[in-house]
């Protein structure tokens, strides 16, 4: 049985285009944050929310597409477990913002596909 919010239900209730899409501008947002350096918080709330959301997108994917989610979804959870340090880095930084980036790019590629 699953425990998901009230959120998280209604997140998994829409298409898996919208779903997508939202997952790409969190990517997006916390590819900004992290350039900026200054909103440390609010993209570790970005982290946590996007790892569920990673989740309850992922089952409705084909095998090679959930993968790659899991993918993002394991490096996700590094940096939350290391997050104080990562964030203080301006090194791993620009790593968040690169990866960020790219995941929102390639989330837009799989959205794409399946239309």
């Amino acid at each position: 049985m699953n425990n998901w919010t009230v959120e998280q239900i209604v997140f998994r209730c829409n298409r898996l285009s919208v779903r997508l899409e939202r997952l790409a501008q969190n990517f997006l947002q916390m590819a900004s944050f992290s350039l900026d350096g200054v909103n440390g918080e609010a993209a570790l709330g970005i982290v946590k929310e996007s790892k569920v959301l990673l989740e309850l997108t992922a089952i409705d994917l084909d095998v090679d597409s959930a993968f790659e989610l899991a993918q993002i979804q394991r490096q996700l959870s590094r940096w939350h477990i290391h997050w104080l340090e990562t964030w203080e880095s301006d090194s791993s930084r620009l790593q968040i913002s690169t990866l960020s980036q790219t995941w929102a790019n390639r989330i837009r590629e799989i959205a794409v596909v399946l239309v």
